[in-house]
């Protein structure tokens, strides 16, 4: 504002006076005749900008800075800018990794660089467009005092002055595509490059092109933490710097944190800081620099307070009480106590922050240190009544829909578990037994977790059940190690809640684990502890299995006579419960028995009984299994065209079935009859399919079939 007036001066002549704010030059003059003409010169011209910062330390990601160069190699076809997001969680390099390729590029956008952080995630409030506007147009060249003071005109300016420019534009930390939008460069061959931890998919809408950054493979972790030290440690150290960039979560802000420790301490060994990272409770309160802001545990809570509903919050710290591996809106929604409907629309939220990572299949899983992150957020904000309240609601829904899928799979057995008549009156779970397998499967590793937290959590009752619910799964695709372990764990909660039944059936399901192991004195012991828990006419259901078991493995030890025994009074407590079911069961293992010690006749008819009532009951598993032992017979008792029928049959029950390992035994037994027919090429197909079944299941049969593809083609046959 300028005030000008005339007043009579002390000499009696006029005066001008200025009075009040001036902005800029002014000039003073009494009179003036003809033109007044102002020169100020010609300002100096200012250099293209070249704001972007050093990428600092870099390793590895020669994928990721292929895909960036993909995606910047077709402009987009309306001429607006190329935008390029680069997402990934906290701390896992998506700025060095954008800087780096930046820099690589740069001297092909002569018109220079613009870089501004955001401060999306800084745990301030986010920058509004302004600031960074301002700052972008003083360095284009726009006085200060030009700069318009509306946020609108200031983003129609710059579009202005970057139309038709080849400029990078680099928006580091944003935490939306509102934030982005006013900062894009007018049309022409601009390219704004965006960091964020969240999806921003909005700004597909403006042609944005997306990268999604994951950790760094071992490889590269370990490349950054030797460039980090520089001195030696990791080559001298190989296996302990695996092991730290593995405690790291391969997360280059978790590795440059130890890395930072290590390379001030320079006596330290790595394994040092292994130990102290060993200890998850401490784990990202270890995993800080000198300096805050190399803090994971600082990334990790601006991540989590960005977040701006609730109730996703609350599910994302129940979810680090999930004890698998990753999980789907079922369990989320059992978690959180809600519907799946809206579990997957929270799990789709914390995805879209990428504190969750997406897997196929609509499944979900952390990232190591997120989960920790997680884990600590429930520890501090739900109390431990809620804590408790939320492992019942995820173990009880493990437990029910594991339940479900054994009934879909094989109806025909018998439980101790008191939600199975439950799940034979409700609703399908699943479409068919296929469907049940899947599911089995695929929650392998979640449901022998769920064991394991369910004992430690004192729900004993909930971790047996769940390990008599998971026994299709094991039976028909073996997983021996996550059989043994499950079922040790179900034994010892059996006998925490004093259930002898219960304890009955975790000893039997062990000793069948040990049998399919070819460890019969295991398989012995097992069973024989079961029969002893369960007199006569007091668990008469477990004493059959412990018989069955017994059987099993006394004719698998050459003892038949003793085999048939077990047998047959197994047998007869079937009958005697009128479960034909169990009956056929002993039925096929008397043939199996009778078989061994060479009555044919009396195998043949046992096997034929039993195939009766399993293809009545449509249960191919067994039909494969007592077809397999009926071939048995006949190629005993060398009636090789029956052998091969009954083969083939047992071929396609076994497929039908999922059991992978009695299909690798049928391969086995069709090599025994090419052998007999002297075709070696048919037995050697044979022979190399079933080693690669045995093999991906962990069998011990491989080391057999191996040593039969070794055996010279003109040996004796077997």
């Amino acid at each position: 504002m300028r005030d000008e007036s005339a007043t009579t001066g002390a000499d009696g002549g006029w005066e001008n006076q200025l009075a009040g704010d001036v902005a800029g030059a002014a000039v003073q003059a009494r009179s003036i005749h003809g033109d007044v003409r102002f020169n100020f010169g010609t300002p100096a011209a200012l250099p293209a900008p070249a704001q972007l910062p050093s990428a600092g330390f870099f390793a590895d990601r020669t994928r990721e800075l292929a895909a960036l160069r993909r995606l910047a190699e077709r402009p987009p076809e309306t001429g607006a800018p190329l935008i390029v997001v680069v997402s990934g969680t906290g701390g896992v390099g998506k700025t060095t990794l954008a800087l780096r390729w930046l820099h690589q590029i740069r001297e092909s956008y002569t018109d220079g660089q613009l870089f501004v952080d955001l401060r999306g995630f800084s745990g301030q409030r986010p920058m509004p467009p302004g600031e960074p506007l301002e700052r972008f147009l003083r360095a284009l060249g726009v006085d200060a005092a030009a700069v318009p003071a509306d946020a609108e005109e200031q983003a129609a300016l710059f579009r202005t002055l970057t139309t038709g420019r080849r400029l990078i534009v680099m928006l580091d930390n944003a935490v939306s595509a509102a934030q982005v939008r006013p900062l894009l460069p007018g049309p022409g061959p601009a390219l704004v490059v965006v960091t964020t931890r969240h999806r921003l998919t909005g700004l597909a809408l403006d042609g944005a092109r997306f990268l999604d950054v994951a950790p760094l493979d071992d490889e590269g972790a370990v490349e950054l933490l030797d460039r980090l030290l520089g001195d030696g440690r990791v080559a001298g150290e190989r296996e302990q710097a695996v092991a730290l960039v593995a405690l790291c979560g391969r997360l280059p802000l978790a590795v440059c944190a130890s890395g930072v420790r290590l390379a001030a301490r320079r006596r330290w060994p790595i394994a040092r800081v292994v130990r102290e990272l060993t200890d998850e409770t401490r784990r990202l309160a270890t995993l800080v620099g000198d300096e805050d802001d190399a803090s994971v545990q600082a990334v990790f809570n601006a991540s989590y307070g960005a977040v701006p509903d609730e109730a996703a919050r609350r599910l994302y710290r129940l979810l680090g009480l999930h004890p698998g591996t990753d999980f789907d809106a079922g369990a989320a929604a059992a978690l959180l106590g809600a519907g799946a409907e809206e579990a997957a629309h929270l799990l789709d939220l914390l995805a879209g922050a990428n504190l969750l990572q997406e897997g196929p299949g609509d499944r979900y899983h952390f990232h190591d240190l997120v989960r920790l992150h997680a884990r600590g957020e429930a520890d501090v904000s739900e109390s431990a009544t809620g804590r408790a309240a939320a492992v019942r609601r995820l173990t009880d829904w493990y437990l029910r829909t594991a339940v479900a899928a054994d009934l879909a799979v094989m109806p025909g057995r018998w439980h101790l578990g008191g939600h199975y008549d439950e799940a034979r009156h409700g609703a399908a779970a699943f479409d068919g037994r296929e469907d049940a397998l899947g599911w089995l499967e695929r929650e392998r590793a979640n449901l022998v977790a769920v064991v394991e937290n369910a004992h430690e959590a004192g729900l004993h009752e909930a971790a047996w059940q769940l390990c008599e619910a998971m026994w299709p799964l094991f039976l028909l695709r073996k997983h021996y190690g996550s059989w043994l372990e499950s079922h040790e764990v179900g034994l010892a909660a059996a006998r925490e809640c004093g259930d002898a039944k219960a304890e009955s059936r975790m000893l039997t399901a062990l000793g069948t684990a040990h049998l399919n192991r070819r460890d019969f004195r295991s398989a012995i012991d097992y069973n024989g502890r079961a029969l002893r828990l369960d007199p006569p006419g007091g668990h008469p259901l477990g004493e059959a299995s412990a018989l069955e078991g017994l059987g099993v493995a006394e004719f698998a030890t050459g003892h038949g006579e003793r085999a048939i025994g077990h047998f047959a009074r197994a047998r007869a407590i079937h009958e005697e419960l009128g479960r034909p079911r169990g009956v056929a069961l002993m039925t096929r293992h008397l043939g199996e028995a009778e078989s061994a010690i060479g009555r044919h006749d009396e195998a043949i008819a046992h096997f034929t009984a039993a195939l009766r009532w399993f293809e009545a009951q449509e249960e191919y598993y067994h039909q494969a299994r007592t077809l397999g032992g009926l071939a048995t017979v006949y190629l005993r008792a060398d009636r090789l065209d029956e052998a091969a029928d009954a083969l083939a049959r047992a071929l396609v029950s076994a497929r039908t079935a999922g059991a992978r390992h009695e299909e690798a035994g049928v391969h086995v037994s069709l090599a025994d009859l090419a052998e007999r027919r002297a075709e070696p090429d048919e037995v050697r197909d044979r022979l190399r399919a079933a080693l690669t079944i045995y093999t991906e299941l962990g069998a011990p049969q491989a080391d057999e079939v191996t040593r039969r593809l070794a055996t010279p083609p003109d040996a004796p046959s077997r």
